[in-house]
């Protein structure tokens, strides 16, 4: 793995946020990464607000996921089934890490993905999205997962995953 790893992580933000978070690097060094039998490592708390073209977009990075075990974490079978209704956007939506966290282990297209990286770790944040209408404001609440080093297709994966998982408030 290249030493600036954490560099290649945060610069992957930059296709989700107009100005990337200063601090993040930071924050990363200090909360770490998952060691070896680790399947992810939360991160400590950090919020940045940024505005772009009259939205108003509040990105807070919660985990960093240990690549290499994403094939042991995976959840399948009656598991899965039980975990989505546990963690329905009804019950999470207060807390959208847990839905988020718990929608990419459910999905074998996502921990595949992951699983075949050439990184070792992945970010995974959360983007809530203030947009002004005339009488009211909109907001939506999307994953965001960060991962250097991926193809086109790779990232349009992503991006789908993504879009597909958001949660309108």
């Amino acid at each position: 793995m290249p030493r600036d790893f954490l560099d290649d992580m945060i610069n992957s933000l930059g296709r989700v946020l107009p100005s990337l978070p200063m601090a993040l690097k930071e924050i990363l060094i200090l909360s770490g990464m998952p060691g070896e039998t680790e399947n992810l490592r939360y991160l400590a708390y950090n919020r940045h607000q940024i505005s772009d073209a009259g939205r108003e977009l509040t990105f807070s990075a919660v985990a960093a996921i240990n690549n290499r075990r994403m094939a042991q974490w995976r959840l399948e079978g009656l598991a899965r089934k039980v975990s989505r209704i546990v963690f329905h956007p009804l019950w999470t939506r207060r807390n959208p890490m847990d839905y988020f966290l718990n929608t990419v282990r459910c999905s074998a297209a996502m921990t595949n993905l992951l699983a075949a990286s050439r990184s070792d770790y992945t970010l995974l944040g959360i983007l809530s999205i203030e947009q002004p209408q005339q009488k009211r404001t909109t907001g939506l609440t999307r994953p965001v997962i960060t991962v250097p080093g991926l193809s086109a297709a790779h990232l349009e994966t992503v991006t789908a995953f993504e879009i597909a998982n958001q949660i309108r408030s």
